[in-house]
Order: C-alpha cells, then sequence, then structure tokens
C-alpha cells in the first residue's frame, strides 16, 4: 500500500512568519505609542479635528492590531491553522494604517514632523504585505470551505457592508461633481484635510469596496478562490471595521464638528456582525484543518 500525502495548509511550525508576525506587532505598537495618543514624539502635519481620527487609529493599532499579531505570531509558532487567515487579514489592515498615515498627512499646510518617522512607516508597510502573503500562500489551494449556511450569511455581510460603503463616499463624490463642492460637516473636513479625504476614498472604493463585494458574491456562488479569501477577508474586514469604528467614538466623544454620529451608528451593528462571523469562520477553519487526514491509504 502507497501512501499519498495531502496539504494540509497552517499546521507545520512556521519560523520566520511567526517573527515577521511579532515583528509587525511591535512595529505598529511603536508606532501608536510614539503618537499623539501616547508620547507625542510624531508630531502630525494635520489639523486639530483630524488628530482625533489619529487617536482612534493609533488605539486601535495598539491595543487591536499589535496584540493580534502577536497572538498570529504565537499560532504560526506552533502551527495553529488559523495563523495563516489572521496574518492575511492582519497584513491588510496594517498596510492601510501605514499607507493611509503617511499618505494622510498634509505636509506644506501644517506644521510638524512625521516625516521624521517615515522609515518606521515604510517598515510596516512591507512587513506588513510580507506577513499577508505568507497569510495567502499557506492557506494552500484547497483550504477547508464554510457550509452553505455560514458562507451565505458572510457573504450577505460583506456585501451590505461593501454597498454603504460605496454609498456613502459616492454620495459625496456625485455632490462634488454636481456642485463642485461638499456642504456642512463634510465640507469642513474636506477643507481641512484634502489630502486625507482623497486617500481614504482612493482605498475605500478602489481596495476595500471591491474585495468585499467579491468575497461576498463569489461566497454566494460557491467560488473557490472566494471560499479560501473569505476567512482573512472577514478578519480584515473585522480589524478595520474596528478601526473605523474607534476613530468615530472618539470625534463624537470629543466634540468633533465634522464627526457622523449616524455612521457610528449604523457602523456599530455591522462591526458586531462581522466580528461574530469571523470568530465562526476562524473557528471553523481551524478544526477543519486539525480534523482533515494527514494521509490516505491507496
Amino acid at each position: 500500500m502507497a501512501s499519498i500525502s495531502r496539504s494540509r495548509p497552517g499546521v507545520a511550525g512556521q519560523h520566520w512568519p511567526a517573527a515577521a508576525l511579532l515583528s509587525l506587532g511591535v512595529l505598529l505598537a511603536l508606532a501608536a505609542l510614539l503618537g499623539p495618543l501616547v508620547l507625542g514624539a510624531i508630531e502630525w502635519r494635520i489639523s486639530a479635528n483630524s488628530l482625533n481620527q489619529t487617536y482612534g487609529a493609533d488605539g486601535a493599532a495598539l491595543l487591536l492590531l499589535a496584540p493580534t499579531a502577536v497572538v498570529a505570531a504565537w499560532l504560526a509558532w506552533r502551527g495553529g491553522p488559523v495563523a495563516a487567515p489572521l496574518a492575511f487579514g492582519l497584513g491588510l489592515a496594517s498596510l492601510y494604517y501605514g499607507i493611509a498615515s503617511v499618505l494622510g498627512a498634509e505636509y506644506v499646510r501644517y506644521p510638524g514632523n512625521n516625516e521624521r518617522f517615515f522609515l518606521l512607516y515604510l517598515l510596516i508597510i512591507v512587513v506588513a504585505w510580507v506577513v499577508a502573503a505568507w497569510g495567502w500562500s499557506a492557506m494552500g489551494d484547497a483550504p477547508p470551505r464554510p457550509s452553505r449556511r455560514l458562507a451565505r450569511r458572510a457573504g450577505l455581510l460583506f456585501i451590505a457592508g461593501g454597498l454603504l460603503m460605496s454609498v456613502a463616499w459616492l454620495l459625496q463624490l456625485a455632490t462634488i461633481a454636481v456642485d463642485g463642492s461638499l456642504s456642512q460637516a463634510d465640507a469642513l473636513a474636506y477643507d481641512e484635510s484634502p489630502t486625507a479625504f482623497w486617500v481614504v476614498r482612493i482605498v475605500d472604493l478602489g481596495f476595500i469596496v471591491p474585495l468585499a463585494i467579491w468575497s461576498g458574491f463569489g461566497l454566494w456562488r460557491g467560488w473557490s478562490s472566494a471560499a479560501k479569501a473569505a476567512t482573512g477577508v472577514a478578519a480584515f474586514l473585522t480589524l478595520q471595521a474596528v478601526a473605523v469604528l474607534t476613530m468615530g467614538v472618539v470625534m463624537v466623544v470629543r466634540g468633533d464638528p465634522t464627526a457622523t454620529p449616524l455612521l457610528v451608528a449604523i457602523l456599530t451593528p455591522i462591526t458586531l456582525g462581522i466580528a461574530a462571523v469571523t470568530v465562526e469562520l476562524l473557528r471553523t477553519y481551524g478544526r477543519a484543518v486539525v480534523s482533515a487526514p494527514r494521509a490516505a491509504s491507496v
């Protein structure tokens, strides 16, 4: 009898990915600690109102992204199966954090020194994409598929989140196209930070929305590529949604005139729903990989 091995993604101990994940966690924590939320060594070239968003983003990086990186590193070191999708989602969220932080500043308008810390954010970006690439490849060509019920729930939430973001941003862009400017709180936010405004719209509408809608539609249709991406995309959307929600809550609590309480109220249940689905997807993925047979006898 010959023995044929079957691929079991994410179950062998991975030392260099664990080191990369741990490094990413340290870099994220360092950036948040050096920022205005804690030490204030990084003085961002942004408006006073935009600083509230930085408080939220750094808080999420310190209390959510960095700990997730440490947990994923520990899982990768021990060969935990969910390390791969966690790494994929964390890598994408960290990429967003690093890119938006650097490109969102108004370098010729506000005083500051954040350019002195560019190399720190460049390291975050580089390590983040390496971690995301490893997470994708480590999930294998045929990772476990979620149940039909779970796939449809996740797909519905992915599509709903993508459509909500699309509507919110496209309404603003349509207003600009028709009237040439925004109004009220949107106008104030745009006038203070036009660069950040466009960076967020480009990344959200050009990357996050297509990824969420494609993954959601693919889960409904039973695409293998969407099934592979589902758990990692869910982790990414959860981390990103919590970060955005944190920024929104900080803005509301601090009385930011550009805050949108309605958006916070709408985003809260969506974030909780995606988080719950993410936990279920991770649990399903982990159990399926662990219970898969190591080999089949022929």
